[in-house]
C-alpha cells in the first residue's frame, strides 16, 4: 500500500510540476515577451515577428533553435511571412536560470502547437556554455530556413 501511495504521489507531482511549468512559463512570457510578441505570439508589425506560423514548423523542428534564441539572442534583418524585421532580440541568459527559460520555451512551443518537444537540463546547460551571439543565431535561423 505504501508503494502505491508513493507512486501516486510521484505521478501527481509530475502532473502538478508540468502544470506549474506551463503557468510559470505563461506568466513569464506575458510579462517579458508579450509586450513585443503579443500574448498569442502573433507579433507586432515592424517590431517583433510572430512566434507561430509556417516558419516555426521548420525552426521548431530543430530542438536547439528556440533555446539558442533565448540564451544568445537574435540580431539582424530577418523575414517572416514576407515582412522584414531588423531588430534585436536580447539574450536572457543573464536574467533567468535554465528552469525559467525552459518554462518559457515550453509555453512558446505550446503556442506553436508543439508542446511535447522539450530540452533536457543538460542540453540547456550545454547551450548556455557554448559560444554564440545574436548575429550567430541569425545565421543559424537563415541556415534552418534555407535562406541566403
Amino acid at each position: 500500500m505504501m508503494l502505491v501511495r508513493s507512486l501516486f504521489a510521484c505521478a501527481l507531482a509530475g502532473i502538478l510540476g508540468s502544470a506549474y511549468a506551463q503557468s510559470s512559463g505563461q506568466a513569464l512570457f506575458e510579462a517579458h515577451c508579450a509586450p513585443c510578441h503579443q500574448n498569442d505570439g502573433s507579433g507586432t508589425v515592424g517590431l517583433a515577428p510572430a512566434l507561430t506560423g509556417a516558419h516555426w514548423a521548420v525552426l521548431g523542428a530543430n530542438p536547439k533553435y528556440l533555446p539558442t534564441v533565448l540564451l544568445k539572442g537574435l540580431a539582424g534583418r530577418i523575414e517572416v511571412n514576407g515582412q522584414n524585421f531588423s531588430g534585436n532580440m536580447p539574450s536572457f541568459a543573464a536574467q533567468w536560470d535554465d528552469t525559467n527559460l525552459a518554462a518559457i520555451a515550453q509555453y512558446v512551443r505550446g503556442l506553436q502547437g508543439n508542446p511535447t518537444v522539450s530540452n533536457t537540463p543538460q542540453e540547456w546547460a550545454d547551450l548556455r556554455q557554448s559560444t554564440g551571439s545574436p548575429p550567430q543565431t541569425r545565421l543559424m535561423r537563415l541556415g534552418l530556413l534555407g535562406a541566403k
